[in-house]
């Protein structure tokens, strides 16, 4: 019997949500969740991505595929699209439904801010754990990792990152958010994070 592996079974996973939607007839139902389209990256968020990089970050494309984004959520997200701020950079996967309803997951890697200081994980996770204010740890999830307000921000495998989820109100975004980095830390333990 030929061995299944973990990315098959989100593969998998994400084609039995994808079929579940068209089975059920909701493409043309305005409650039916679609992902939204990625946007391309433009030369300025290649040199970004780039930089950052240079600077310590992981390839943010490596930190969560869009299967497994779909298979932990059961949200049927579009394609990753760039994105970064300065000390952070990562990627996004949105969907909505016919009512304007907004889902996005983020998954963000910190670096270094520049040449000068090297990254340090704990000094930025401590820094951005600093800015949540009804900060909650969570156990049991990489070394360290506290969530306040669909912002989950994790400490592990010798990196720093966050999950960002922004959903309708009553979504489940702390469990979501937790799922995700479970994934990426188990990616960054595998290796799969370039």
């Amino acid at each position: 019997m030929p061995r299944v592996g973990l990315t098959d079974r989100f593969r998998e996973a994400a084609e039995a949500a994808r079929a579940r939607l068209a089975t059920h007839g909701v493409i043309a139902d305005a409650d039916a969740i679609h992902g939204i389209p990625p946007m391309p990256p433009q030369e300025a968020d290649l040199a970004a991505a780039e930089r950052a990089r240079a600077l310590g970050a992981p390839d943010p494309y490596s930190l969560i595929t869009h299967d497994e984004v779909v298979a932990l959520t059961g949200i049927p997200v579009g394609g990753p699209t760039l994105t970064y701020a300065d000390d952070d950079i990562g990627v996004r996967f949105e969907a909505e439904d016919g009512h304007r309803r907004v889902w996005s997951f983020g998954v963000h890697a910190g670096h270094a801010v520049d040449e000068r200081i090297p990254f340090d994980p704990v000094s930025w996770f401590e820094w951005m754990v600093d800015l949540v204010d009804d900060a909650e740890p969570v156990p049991g999830l990489g070394d360290a990792a506290v969530y306040g307000r669909g912002m989950l921000y994790v400490r592990g495998e010798g990196r720093a990152f966050y999950v960002l989820i922004d959903a309708p109100e009553g979504s489940p975004a702390k469990l979501w958010a937790t799922r995700i980095a479970r994934r990426v830390l188990e990616r960054l333990a595998d290796g799969e994070v370039a």
